[in-house]
Formats: C-alpha cells, sequence, structure tokens
C-alpha cells in the first residue's frame, strides 16, 4: 500500500466532515450527531495512520495490519459517497424551493414533493439514516481495532514526512514568468509605511501551484527591499504544518547570529524578543496552513518590539489564514495567461529551438495549455512529461474514448517493464498506485469513478494525442481515420475498431515489421478475420515475450466491439503462433473452447523455450495443453478458467518453481506422481513437479493432489475450499513413503513447507490432524474461518514454528493451553471470543512470546 496513501484519503474525508459548508445544508442537520461522532473516531484513527502506513510497507507479511487499513480505506471511500449523495440531495431540494417560488403551479407541484410526509423523501433519508448508521458501526469497529497493532501516533517528525519540500529564500529571476505585476504590489507594501500598525502583517494568498513562494522569492530578493538602509534583518522561514515558535525561531536565531539553546521554550522566546527589539526586520513565513487564532496570537507577542516599518509576508491557500494573520488585505494570487503558461511549457517541454521540428506536438501542446488553468505548477509539470518519454509511455496504450480500470492499468505498467521496484519494502503495485495518483493530478487522467469495487477512468483526448505524437516510436494504437507508418520498434499494438472509421488498419499490419523482444496485442475482439491474424506472421518474429489480450468485457459494457463466432475466434489464436525461442506467453480473454494445435499437440517442439505462462479469463476451455511437456517451465499462472477439471497427468514439469491457480471451481484432479514401467518390466513412481516450491490455491474448491502434494513445496496457499478438502490436501502434503503404494496409517512428515496460509475455509471449526506432520512449519496464517472454535494443543508440538497469525475467526474461543516454545511472534484481530467482557486478551499461555499483537473486538 503506498506511503500516506490513506492517510491523505482520511485527511479529505475529515476535510468535508469539517467544512462549514456542511452547516449550510439543512438535510445534512439531520445527521448532525452521526457526523461529529464520525469525525471523532477519524480523528482517533488518522493520529497512527503514518505508523501504520509505514509499517504496512515494511512488513509485507503482516496481513492483520494490511486488511485493517484495506478496510479502513473502503469505509472512507463510502462516507464519501454518502457525503457526496447527501449534498446532492440537498442541492436538489434547494433547486426545488427556488422553483416552487417562481409560479403558483410550481408551489403546488414542490409543495407535494417537499412534503415531510412525501413516501419518496421520506425512503431517501431513511436509506440514508440506515447506511449512516452502518458506517458508523464500521468505523467504531476500526477505530476499536487500531490498538491492537502498537501504533505510534503521528508528531511532528512524522507529518514532516509527509508535507512539501522545504523552500529556500534564493530564486533565478530568469525562469520566472508573467509575475512582474505581483512582485511590483508585494515589494510597494514592503516599502510603505505601516499606519497604525508597528509591524505589518501581508498575506499572499492563492491555490497551490500558482506561485505564491515565487512572487514571495522575488520581493525578499528585490534590490529595493535588501538595501542597506531598509531592513537592519531579513529572514525567511518555511513553516507548512509546523507552526510553532522552535520552527520560527531557528532561522531567525541563525540570521541574527546569535546562540540560543531550543530545547526551552521560555528560552527560545525571550530570545526572539530580544531579536526583533528595535529592530525593522522582514519575516517571510512560506506556506502557512495554522487556521487556530490563538497560535497566532501567542507568536505575534514575539514581534510587538519591532522598529516601525517591521513587516511579515505570509504566503498561504488558506483565506481563513489570511484573514486571521492580516493587517492589510491580502494579495490574492491569479492564474497566468496562456501565453505565460505555453512559455513554461515550451522552456519545460523543448530545448531552444527545438519545437520548429515538431509542429504537431506544439499544437497539441497550446491546446494541453489552455487547460492547466493558469497554473504555473500544471504547466511545468506537461512540459515535463513531453521530456519524459517514460511518462507518457504510461498512457499511450490506452486507446481513445476507452475506459480502463485503475488495477488492469498498473498491471498492464508492470507488464510493459515500466514499474520496477528498488525499494526493498516497496510493492511494484504500490509504486503503479502512486503513478495514477499522480497522473491524475496532472489531468492526464480523468473522469475517475468507482463502480462495484472497481476504480475507472479514461485519458484526456490531448493528452492522448500528445502521448502518441511523443512515443510514437514505442506503440502504435491502430484506430485513426488513415493508417499511420507502425514502428519497428512497438511493444503494444492495440487493434482498432472498424466501426465508423473507412481506413482503419488491422493486425495484418504487423506483416512486414521486424519485430523483436516483447510484443503485446490488445484488442483482439476487433480483429474482424481470421486471415488478418494468419498475415501478421507471428512465428517470424524473433519474439521474447507475446501477450495476447482480448477485451472480454467489450460486449458485456454494451459496445459495438465485432464478435467473432467462437470456432473463428479458435482460427484467430491459431493463426498467431509465436516463434520458437518465445519465452513469456500470455493469453487473456480468449473465448474459443480449445487450445491451438501448437499448444495442444506440438508444445514441446513449437514453444521449447517457454520460461513462464499466464492463462487468465479463458472460459470455455475445459482441457488444458500438456504445459508439463516445457523442459524450462518455471512459473505457471492460471485464473478464471471455469471449465478446466484436472492438471498434470502429460508431462514431468521439471523446472517449474511456482504455480498460482485461481478462481478454478471445477478443478479436480492434480496429478504429482506418475507410475511408469523401468528396463526390467517393474512398476516405478516418478514424482511431478520436483521443483515446485510456492502453490498457491484460490477459490478451488474441489481441487486435491493425487496421491500427495510435491515435496518440494515451502510456500501454500489454501482458500475457499471446504474443512474435508483442506484436511485431504494437508494430509497429502506428507510424502509418499519410498515405492509402497499402500497408504500408511502414520505417513511420513514433511520436513520442507515452511510457511502455510489457511484463508477463508468455511465449516472450519478446529485445524486438520493432517497438520501436525509439518513438522518443519515455520508461519501460520489462518484468516476469515468464521467457524473455527479452537487451536489445539498439538500445536505446540511444532517445534520450528515461529509466527502464528489468526484474523478474524470470530467463532475462535480457544488457544492452545500448551506453551508453543519456538514462538516469536503472534498476531491476533478480530477473534472476539478470546477476549472477557471488558475486552481483555487474558490468556497467559503467550506470555513467553516477543511479540503480541491483539484486539479485542
Amino acid at each position: 500500500m503506498a506511503e500516506g496513501l490513506v492517510f491523505e484519503l482520511v485527511k479529505e474525508v475529515l476535510d468535508k466532515l469539517g467544512s462549514a459548508l456542511w452547516n449550510e445544508i439543512g438535510l445534512l442537520r439531520s445527521f448532525k450527531d452521526d457526523v461529529k461522532d464520525l469525525e471523532r473516531k477519524l480523528l482517533k484513527i488518522q493520529a497512527v495512520l503514518l505508523d501504520a502506513e509505514e509499517r504496512s510497507n515494511a512488513e509485507k507479511e503482516n496481513h492483520a495490519l494490511r486488511i485493517w487499513l484495506s478496510e479502513l480505506k473502503g469505509a472512507a471511500y463510502d462516507i464519501d459517497d454518502l457525503l457526496d449523495e447527501i449534498r446532492t440531495q440537498a442541492v436538489l431540494r434547494k433547486q426545488q424551493r427556488q422553483m416552487r417560488n417562481q409560479n403558483q403551479l410550481a408551489r403546488k407541484v414542490c409543495d407535494q414533493f417537499l412534503s415531510c410526509a412525501n413516501p419518496i423523501h421520506l425512503k431517501s433519508k431513511f436509506k440514508m439514516a440506515h447506511r449512516m448508521k452502518a458506517l458508523r458501526e464500521k468505523i467504531d469497529n476500526i477505530a476499536k481495532q487500531r490498538d491492537a497493532f502498537g501504533l505510534v501516533e503521528a508528531g511532528p517528525r512524522r507529518q514532516a514526512e509527509f508535507k512539501r519540500p522545504e523552500t529556500f529564500s534564493l530564486v533565478d529571476e530568469k525562469k520566472i514568468v508573467g509575475r512582474d505585476g505581483d512582485k511590483e504590489k508585494i515589494v510597494k507594501l514592503l516599502l510603505e509605511s505601516n499606519g497604525d500598525h508597528d509591524v505589518s502583517v501581508i498575506p499572499i494568498v492563492g491555490l497551490g501551484g500558482l506561485g505564491k513562494t515565487t512572487i514571495a522569492q522575488l520581493a525578499f530578493n528585490d534590490g529595493r527591499v535588501t538595501g542597506q538602509q531598509r531592513f537592519d534583518l531579513r529572514v525567511w522561514v518555511c513553516v507548512s504544518t509546523d507552526f510553532d515558535i522552535k520552527t520560527i525561531a531557528k532561522p531567525v536565531i541563525s540570521a541574527a547570529g546569535e546562540n540560543c539553546a531550543l530545547d526551552n521554550s521560555d528560552a527560545v522566546a525571550s530570545c526572539l524578543v530580544r531579536i526583533f527589539s528595535q529592530k525593522r526586520f522582514l519575516l517571510v513565513l512560506d506556506d502557512v496552513w495554522n487556521e487556530d487564532q490563538e497560535k497566532w496570537e501567542n507568536l505575534k507577542v514575539l514581534f510587538k518590539e519591532g522598529k516601525k516599518g517591521s513587516k511579515i509576508l505570509v504566503t498561504t491557500r488558506s483565506k481563513k489564514v489570511a484573514e486571521i494573520m492580516k493587517t492589510v488585505e491580502p494579495h490574492r494570487v491569479k492564474g497566468l495567461s496562456d501565453d505565460d503558461c505555453w512559455t513554461l511549457f515550451k522552456r519545460r517541454a523543448f530545448e531552444e529551438g527545438e519545437e520548429n521540428d515538431y509542429p504537431s506536438l506544439v499544437e497539441i501542446g497550446k491546446q494541453i495549455v489552455k487547460k492547466c488553468g493558469g497554473v504555473p505548477l500544471a504547466a511545468n509539470a506537461l512540459g515535463n512529461a513531453v521530456g519524459f518519454e517514460a511518462v507518457l509511455c504510461l498512457l499511450l496504450h490506452i486507446p481513445k474514448d476507452y475506459t480502463i480500470k485503475k488495477d488492469d492499468l498498473i498491471r498492464q505498467w508492470i507488464a510493459l517493464g515500466f514499474i520496477s521496484s528498488h525499494e526493498t519494502w516497496t510493492s511494484m503495485e504500490d509504486i503503479g498506485d502512486e503513478y495514477f495518483k499522480d497522473l491524475l493530478w496532472m489531468s492526464f487522467l480523468q473522469d475517475m469513478r468507482e463502480t462495484e469495487g472497481y476504480v475507472t477512468c479514461r485519458m484526456h483526448d490531448l493528452v492522448h494525442d500528445l502521448a502518441q505524437s511523443v512515443a510514437k516510436e514505442e506503440v502504435a494504437v491502430i484506430g485513426a481515420e488513415e493508417s499511420a507508418r507502425i514502428p519497428e520498434e512497438i511493444t503494444l499494438f492495440v487493434v482498432g475498431k472498424q466501426d465508423r472509421v473507412e481506413h482503419c488498419a488491422s493486425i495484418s499490419e504487423l506483416e512486414h515489421l521486424k519485430l523483436v523482444d516483447e510484443l503485446w496485442i490488445k484488442g483482439l475482439e476487433n480483429v474482424t478475420s481470421p486471415v488478418d491474424a494468419k498475415a501478421a506472421n507471428l512465428i517470424e518474429k524473433n519474439l521474447r515475450s507475446l501477450k495476447l489480450d482480448w477485451n472480454v468485457l467489450s460486449a458485456e459494457e454494451g459496445t459495438d466491439s465485432t464478435v467473432l463466432p467462437a470456432e473463428e475466434i479458435e482460427t484467430v489464436l491459431e493463426n498467431l503462433q509465436p516463434h520458437q525461442k518465445l519465452s513469456k506467453l500470455e493469453i487473456e480473454g480468449y473465448g474459443g473452447g480449445k487450445f491451438p494445435s501448437w499448444m495442444m499437440n506440438r508444445i514441446g517442439s513449437c514453444l521449447p523455450n517457454l520460461v513462464e505462462i499466464k492463462l487468465d479469463n479463458i472460459p470455455v476451455c475445459s482441457s488444458l495443453a500438456p504445459l508439463g511437456q516445457l523442459p524450462f517451465l518455471e512459473q505457471l499462472y492460471m485464473e478464471n478458467m471455469p471449465a478446466v477439471t484436472n492438471l498434470g497427468g502429460v508431462g514431468k514439469f521439471p523446472a517449474l518453481t511456482s504455480l498460482d491457480l485461481c478462481s478454478m471451481p471445477m478443478l479436480r484432479e492434480w496429478v504429482t506422481v506418475m507410475t511408469v514401467d523401468d528396463e526390467e518390466g517393474r512398476r516405478e513412481r516418478v514424482p511431478l513437479f520436483p521443483c515446485l516450491a510456492k502453490l498457491i490455491l484460490y477459490e478451488c474448491p474441489q481441487f486435491s493432489p493425487e496421491p500427495c502434494l510435491p515435496a518440494s513445496v515451502e510456500y501454500l496457499v489454501i482458500s475457499g475450499t471446504s474443512s474435508e478438502n483442506l484436511s485431504l490436501i494437508l494430509e497429502r502434503a506428507s510424502p509418499l513413503d519410498g515405492g509402497d503404494a499402500a497408504v500408511s496409517l502414520q505417513p511420513p512428515p514433511n520436513k520442507v513447507l515452511q510457511y502455510l496460509i489457511i484463508y477463508e475455509c468455511q465449516q472450519l471449526t478446529c485445524l486438520p490432524e493432517s497438520l501436525r506432520g509439518l513438522t518443519s512449519l515455520q508461519r501460520l496464517d489462518i484468516w476469515g474461518c468464521h467457524d473455527l472454535e479452537r487451536i489445539e494443543d498439538w500445536l505446540g508440538e511444532l517445534s520450528d514454528l515461529q509466527s502464528l497469525s489468526i484474523s478474524k475467526c470470530r467463532s475462535l474461543r480457544y488457544l492452545p493451553a500448551r506453551k508453543m516454545a519456538a514462538l516469536q511472534k503472534l498476531h491476533i484481530w478480530n477473534c472476539p471470543l478470546l477476549f472477557d467482557a471488558d475486552g481483555q486478551f487474558v490468556d497467559t499461555s503467550v506470555d513467553h512470546i516477543k511479540e503480541v499483537y491483539v484486539n479485542g473486538r
């Protein structure tokens, strides 16, 4: 989870809850107590969020904390949605009241609609009240859980990690555009007398990114201000969220050449009074957020002895801050003109004079600049993006007017190699989430919505054109009114629709390209003829990685995409046979009923170098290709393949190390041992999957290995299966005894499996006895097993078990009475029956454990 993401989301919700605007909305006053309760609990949670998100990044296996953050994030989105809905309802009612007052006929209609007895109004309000109550309960539970993780409330140091970078007084005036008028007004205010005030406070107020700090820097360094006779002392302080005496004192004391210990507030205050006393000073307080008038009044006392003509220049986004601190009217910063924004954009995007070489890019850039709203920061950011093709490569594979899911977009960035994690504790998904937020902020992405648990967005048409113009050598999106020359180096080819476009090029455009390394073909649902797929001639392209992608959602979303019959879809895939050197193959959204011959009958000879295969969202195919024949296959991922019933039996999978099976409800049989005749005609068992180390079984409720789990598995996840099937899988985790086919009453222990996760296995009342055989187990996580009632004493027999995590087991009453000697970490979360009536965890058998995190509800 990206550091600070949930913190910022909760902060945004708190800002809405505390906004004065809500006091003007009568409908919300009906929920006044609920809103105050939500605000109070969210403030309590927010205090520890920075620590929670840092630890979530640093402790990747702390699943309970990550679940807690995920639930909080979901609740915050729900609150935000409800507040928006309440506000919308209030605005509609206000409009209806206005209409009612316009004429008698409208008055009658609106009186009926707005009557308190109106069943529609009552039903809507009742639903809102019901949702508000549910959200209060949800937040209440989340708030109670926060203490279970030993989180630290964020002090000034931690908050500073998320504030904007520190500013300085220095500025390069040559790079500043369009702010001469603002500078002159501020300099004039700095030079004029203070009237009735000894110390004058001049606020500069405006939206973020408009250039408030820049204007203050220009005035601070103006020759008329820096003259020796004007100010005895000039000090620049970057305040941000740290509005206190020590933040201000340090740069002031340094500028004055004084020495003063900063650990005593009284001594610091006396020192500041002495420094400012009888001096005409200029103090800049940059980026002030404090809206507490009492804090300002306490600080203002320190400046009152300054000589007449002293000035305090304040920059802030908050009109309230400006009103609290001002002695003169605030200077309100406005946006730059389009011409000035274009100058900034051009400087960042091009070398001097280079724009003449890119007339189409200039035209697009000027249109984009008009969308900047006069904000210099936005113009600079957009111009910078042109200079970094990698930024635009994140976007240029999205077709025009195409709605895409955020999660899919991030996965695509990872697949295309745009994201790599160099930080030990930062996942690529979290980095992608940060990229997504940045692109939203720059307005590259727009129309963000959340429906049915998915966040979707679109790319602005102008940004699409900019991306295509800047990075056209990387990606071709075929779907324009005229075909364009496709570069040899493309890595992503998006097949365009041929509806309403007369000259839309097809996949056959790939025929004459010398493609190398990797290629992702997206939009295969738009292929209108298998002949075009054959013409692409992929078998002759020296590709290392290939992804073939059908957007199966297109029909469900009501688009006009051409959809071929199943037989022709099968022929399309048959005709897309890749080069023999391919090492990575992904097939997603394929709607055919069978795999092509180059996968079924000839995979060993057609694709002998495959190392990684991913098959996803293939609803009809029931028979898998004989993937076990591939000598170098190391990773196999299969998801959403509901028709597949068995796995293995053909080939040994000699190099496979990682196997993910997700959402395959009909998958039953997994053959892991093959019986063959040796040279002397004797029957011999040959283990399959000899190198498999990681196995994930997610929502495969009927799946079990036959006759046993591969002996090499070290990491095992079992989710969404019955207690009987769980017991069977763990029983078969013990290796077979020699070559005897008979099943031993005491199977030999598994000395390899180290990490086991049991997730959402319903009707599991106690742990399977077969788990006792996992003698090398070091970590055991149990989540969401709501029927689990007890953890048996024999768990203490697992002498290597160092970490035990139990989450959301609402029926769990008993932990092992016997001490688990090797256990070093115990995490218990949301297991209410393990606590007494006061919510206290009283089990003394865990006193010896080094790290224990528990919560009561």
